[in-house]
C-alpha cells in the first residue's frame, strides 16, 4: 500500500471520450419457402436506429493520464528512476479480468506478459480477434502498448488505482455476452481434483424397545456405502434385521442394492450394471430389474438448467445504450450496456407463446423498438434437449427385502425430445415374455398461456389380451404483473385389461379419475387453492369423489393463517372419512429451522400441535421437537432430538399411546439410532457423520504437530462440520456432485508466520467422489526484515526474486517475487527450513544491483525476522 501512496502522489484523473452511431442486430424469421443458396440462418439482420446514419465507426483514441512529462519524453509514471516488478490487476469497464505480473521500466514505460495478457482477455474478445491478437504477440514473451497498434485493443496504465486499464475494445472484436445464462459450473475454476481410489461406509444402529412388550427385538442395522475407482462407482445397500414373513420372523441380512455406475458427464450419460431402478415415463409401470442399463439426462448433470430458449438472437450495440425487455407486456428487465455484441437467447420464458419488445435507447436519445413472439414448449426439458433410458435384465418378483430375479427377462425403456417450435414427444416400450407394452406422449403449448398433455398407451398380455390407457391434462398459468393464478385439469381412462411389467394380469379397480386445482393468488398475503376430485370405480369398488378449498392468509413474516372446507364421498370401506368436514390451522415459521404449527379438523375430530427444530450439518448441533394429538380414538404424544457430534450423529424419541386421554400411556416407544461414517480417500481416512453423496478428507501436514484442520468457515467462530484428530481426517460430508463448489478450511491455532492455504478449495465432483486434502506445507516459513544501504537511507520501492541456492535433486523450484515498501521493509513467504535462500534486486534494464542471502532455521515455527539488512551480508 506504500507504494499506492506513493506513486497516487503524481496521478491525475484520466479522461476518455467519443462517441459513435449506434445500430441493433437481430435475427429476423426465415422464409421458409426461399432457396437453399439465399438463406443464411446464422447472419444477423442490421437495423439502424432512427435518424441515425449507417456510417464507419471509428475506435475511439485513448488518453493517457494528464501525469507530467519525465525527462525519457513520456509521462512520467515511475518517478524512481529503475525498474519495478509487480503484480497489478487488469481492468475492462470497471470490471477485474485478474492480475498480471508488470514490469515498470526506469525510462516510463510498462511491460505486461503476453501469455497471461491473451489468457485474461480470453473472455472479453471473440474467437477471431482472440486469435489475432495472439497470433500478433506470438514472438513477445512481453509487450507495452505501442506493440497493440492496428489491433483494436489499447491499453492504459492508471496509477490512481495501480491498474491496467484495457481502455478500448473495438464492438466488433468482443465476446458475446450472454444477459440471461444461468451459472455454469465450468465458468468456475477448480483447484482440487478428486482422488483416484476413495470410498465410504454409513453404519447406523437402531434399537426400539415397546415396554410394555415381553420381548425386544435385536437391534437393526443399516449399511450403505459406495467405492470409487476412477470412473467407476459401486454402490450397495443392506441391512440386517427382524424380518416378518407367514411362518414367522427371523433376524437375518437382506440386500437391498448393489450395482456398478459409470457416468459421461461430457454426454450426460449414466450407465448401470446390477441392481437396477428404472426411471419410467407416462403410462409406464415401475418393477425392480437386475441387469444393465443406461440413462441420459442433463439435469442429473447440470443443476443450473432453466426453462428458456435457447437459439440465436443478438444484439449489437455501437453505442452505449438502455435496453428494455418486456415479455407479455410487463417489464422483465432493463439493463445499461457498453457497447458490444450480446446474446440474449436465454431471456426466460413462461410456457405458450410469449410476446416479446425490446427498446434500445442510445445516450442521443435514438430508440429502436424490436418485437417478436416465441413459442415455449417444455416437457421437462430445455427447448432441443432429449433424454432417453434403457434397461434389461430379468425382473424380481418378491416385495421388500432382497430382489430375487426369479421372474422373466424385461426390457423398459423411454425417448423424449423437446423442440423449439413443435409439439415436444415421448414414447416408451415395456417388453417381456408375457406383456409387451407400447406408450407415447406429447404436449400443445397455446397461445393463451396454456398447456395441453396427451399421453396413452396399449398393452397385449398373455393372460388377459388387450388393453389401453389414456390420459389428457390441460395447465393454465396466468401472470398478473407480480401476482399469479393456475388451473390445472387431468382425466385418465384405463381399460380393464391393460396391463403393465408391474401388472402383468391387468388388474385395475379403477377404470376413470378426474382431478382439477385452481390457485388464485388475490394479494401478496392472501391466496386459496380449490380442488376437486372423481374416481370411478370398477366391479364392488364402488365411486368416490372429493370437493374443497383451502385459504392461506400471511399475518406477517412469521406467521400464515389457514382454514378450508371439504366435503368428500369415498366407498362404504372407507365410509368414515365421508361427509361434510372443516379444518383450520396456524403456523409460526421464525426462520427455516423453526416451525410450530396448531391445527383442527372436524372430520376425526383431530386436534393437534407441533414444534420442529431441524439441526444443522455442524458440530455440536441440536435438533428437537414434539407432537400431541388427539382425535375420537386415541390421544398420542411424541418427542425427538436429535445431535450431531464429530464423529457420529443420534437421535432418540419416545412416543405415548392410548385410545383416550384416561388412558393415555398404554403404550410406550423409546427408540435410539446412532450412526457413523468409515471414509478414506488416497491414503487418508478419517471418521465421521454421514455421507449422501461425495466427500472431502483434511488433515493436518505433518509440520502442524498436534493441530487440528477443521472443515467448515471458522475455528473461532465454532461454525465448522468437522475436525481432525486422533480417529482421522476432518471429513466434510456434504459435498454434491456435479456442481462446482467451496471447501472451506481452518487450523487450530497455526504458528505465526505459518502459510495454511488460501482457506478454501474448489471442487467440482464426480457421483460419490472422494477428496483428500493435506492442509499446510513443506515450505511454511515466512521471513521478514528491512533492507537498507545506511542507517537513515533504505532500499525503497525496489523489487526483485528469491531463489535457492542448496537445491537437491529433482527439485526445480521457481523465483520468489521480492520488493519492499517505501520503508524498505519487506516480507517473504513459502520458504523451506533449513534452506539458504538469495535475494537479488534489480537496477536499470532489468540487471541485477543488489544482493543478500540467508538461511532459515531447521527448527523455526514458521516466522524469522531478519531485522536491519544490507546488500551483501550472509545470515
Amino acid at each position: 500500500m506504500r507504494i499506492a501512496a506513493a506513486l497516487c502522489s503524481v496521478a491525475l484523473p484520466a479522461l476518455c471520450a467519443g462517441t459513435a452511431a449506434a445500430q441493433v442486430s437481430i435475427p429476423l424469421p426465415q422464409n421458409p419457402k426461399a432457396p437453399p443458396a439465399t438463406r443464411d440462418a446464422g447472419a444477423p439482420t442490421t437495423i439502424p436506429l432512427p435518424g441515425t446514419p449507417m456510417v464507419p465507426v471509428p475506435a475511439p483514441t485513448p488518453v493517457t493520464p494528464q501525469l507530467p512529462i519525465g525527462e525519457h519524453g513520456r509521462p512520467d509514471i515511475n518517478p524512481y528512476n529503475r525498474d519495478i516488478d509487480m503484480t497489478v490487476p487488469l481492468t475492462f469497464l470497471n470490471r477485474s479480468l485478474g492480475d498480471i505480473p508488470m514490469r515498470m521500466t526506469a525510462d516510463d514505460r510498462f511491460l505486461l506478459e503476453s501469455e497471461t495478457f491473451l489468457r485474461l482477455m480470453r473472455p472479453i474478445l471473440n474467437d477471431a480477434a482472440h486469435g489475432a491478437l495472439a497470433g500478433h504477440l506470438q514472438n513477445l514473451t512481453q509487450f507495452g502498448p505501442d506493440d497493440l497498434q492496428k489491433t483494436g485493443v489499447a491499453l492504459n496504465y492508471d496509477p490512481s488505482t495501480l491498474a491496467v486499464v484495457v481502455v478500448e475494445v473495438t464492438p466488433e472484436q468482443r465476446a458475446i455476452q450472454n444477459l440471461f445464462a444461468p451459472p455454469r459450473n465450468d465458468a468456475n475454476e477448480v483447484t482440487l481434483q478428486p482422488a483416484g481410489f476413495s470410498g465410504f461406509l454409513n453404519l447406523n444402529v437402531i434399537q426400539t424397545k415397546v415396554w410394555e412388550a415381553e420381548s425386544t427385538d435385536p437391534p437393526t442395522v443399516n449399511f450403505d456405502g459406495a467405492v470409487r475407482v476412477g470412473d467407476i462407482v459401486f454402490e450397495g445397500d443392506a441391512q440386517l434385521g427382524q424380518r416378518f414373513g407367514l411362518t414367522g420372523s427371523k433376524y437375518k441380512f437382506a440386500r437391498n442394492y448393489a450395482r456398478l455406475v459409470y457416468d459421461q458427464p461430457e454426454a450426460y450419460r449414466r450407465w448401470f450394471l446390477g441392481d437396477l431402478d428404472p426411471e419410467i415415463r407416462g403410462q409406464q409401470s415401475f418393477v425392480q430389474m437386475g441387469g444393465v442399463g443406461v440413462l441420459r439426462q442433463q439435469r442429473r448433470f447440470n443443476s443450473f438448467r432453466a426453462a428458456i430458449l435457447q437459439s440465436n438472437r443478438q444484439l449489437v450495440l455501437q453505442r452505449e445504450s438502455t435496453v428494455r425487455f418486456m415479455r407479455n407486456g410487463s417489464l422483465y428487465r432493463e439493463l445499461r450496456l457498453q457497447p458490444g455484441s450480446y446474446d440474449f437467447s436465454s431471456l426466460p420464458l413462461i410456457a405458450g407463446s410469449n410476446d416479446i419488445d425490446i427498446q434500445v435507447t442510445d445516450n442521443s436519445g435514438a430508440t429502436q423498438n424490436l418485437s417478436y413472439q416465441q413459442y415455449l414448449d417444455p416437457i421437462d426439458l430445455d427447448p432441443g434437449d432429449y433424454e432417453y433410458g434403457a434397461f434389461l435384465g430379468p425382473t424380481s418378483r418378491t416385495f421388500g427385502g432382497a430382489p430375487d430375479y426369479r421372474g422373466p427377462v424385461a426390457f423398459t425403456g423411454f425417448f423424449r425430445k423437446a423442440f423449439f417450435n413443435r409439439p415436444a414427444i415421448g414414447v416408451g416400450l415395456q417388453l417381456s415374455e408375457d406383456v409387451q407394452t407400447l406408450t407415447g406422449q406429447t404436449q400443445f403449448v397455446l397461445p393463451n398461456g396454456g398447456r395441453l398433455l396427451l399421453d396413452g398407451g396399449a398393452s397385449h398380455a398373455k393372460s388377459v389380451g388387450e388393453g389401453f390407457a389414456g390420459g389428457i391434462s390441460y395447465e393454465h398459468f396466468i401472470d398478473r404483473e407480480g401476482l399469479s393464478d393456475s388451473l390445472t385439469v387431468r382425466a385418465d381412462y384405463v381399460s380393464p385389461k391393460f396391463a403393465t411389467l408391474g401388472n402383468l394380469d391387468g388388474i385395475n379397480t379403477t377404470s376413470m379419475s378426474v382431478s382439477a386445482q385452481y390457485t388464485h393468488q388475490f394479494n401478496l398475503r392472501f391466496m386459496t387453492t380449490s380442488t376437486a376430485s372423481y374416481i370411478k370405480g370398477r366391479g364392488a369398488l364402488n365411486d368416490s369423489y372429493r370437493v374443497g378449498t383451502t385459504g392461506y392468509y400471511r399475518l406477517d413474516r412469521r406467521w400464515t393463517l389457514r382454514a378450508g372446507v371439504d366435503y368428500s364421498k369415498y366407498p362404504s370401506a372407507f365410509s368414515r372419512g365421508s361427509g361434510f368436514s372443516v379444518n383450520i390451522g396456524i403456523t409460526f415459521q421464525p426462520d427455516y429451522r423453526r416451525r410450530a404449527e396448531a391445527r383442527y379438523e372436524s372430520r376425526d375430530n383431530l386436534a393437534e400441535l407441533s414444534y420442529n427444530q431441524s439441526g444443522l450439518n455442524q458440530l455440536d448441533s441440536v435438533g428437537f421437537g414434539g407432537i400431541v394429538a388427539r382425535d375420537d380414538d386415541s390421544v398420542r404424544t411424541q418427542g425427538y432430538a436429535t445431535y450431531s457430534a464429530n464423529r457420529f450423529d443420534a437421535g432418540i424419541s419416545h412416543a405415548t399411546f392410548g385410545p383416550s386421554i384416561s388412558d393415555f400411556g398404554a403404550v410406550n416407544a423409546t427408540s435410539v439410532r446412532v450412526g457413523t461414517t468409515l471414509a478414506f480417500a488416497d491414503g487418508s481416512v478419517g471418521l465421521g457423520r454421514r455421507i449422501n453423496d461425495s466427500f472431502m478428507l483434511l488433515k493436518p501436514h505433518k509440520n502442524l504437530g498436534k493441530r487440528s484442520v477443521v472443515a467448515g468457515q471458522s475455528l473461532a467462530e465454532n461454525n465448522y462440520i468437522s475436525k481432525s484428530g486422533a480417529l482421522g481426517a476432518a471429513v466434510n460430508n456434504f459435498l454434491g456432485s456435479y456442481t462446482t463448489q467451496s471447501v472451506q478450511y481452518d487450523v487450530e491455532d497455526p504458528p505465526t508466520g505459518y502459510d495454511t492455504g488460501s482457506g478454501v478449495f474448489r471442487v467440482h465432483p464426480p457421483y460419490k467422489s472422494g477428496y483428500a486434502a493435506r492442509i499446510g506445507t513443506d515450505a511454511f516459513a515466512s521471513v521478514m526484515g528491512t533492507l537498507v544501504l545506511a542507517p537513515e537511507k533504505p532500499v525503497s520501492l525496489i523489487g526483485g526474486r528469491v531463489t535457492l541456492l542448496d537445491v537437491k535433486d529433482a527439485e526445480s523450484p521457481k523465483p520468489i517475487p521480492f520488493f519492499t515498501n517505501s520503508v524498505g521493509r519487506f516480507a517473504i513467504t513459502n520458504l523451506l527450513p533449513g534452506r539458504r535462500y538469495l535475494v537479488e534486486t534489480y537496477g536499470p534494464n532489468g540487471t541485477v544491483d543488489r544482493s543478500f542471502e540467508f538461511t532459515v532455521p531447521a527448527d523455526t515455527d514458521g516466522l524469522l525476522n531478519l531485522g536491519t539488512v544490507r546488500p551483501g551480508t550472509k545470515n
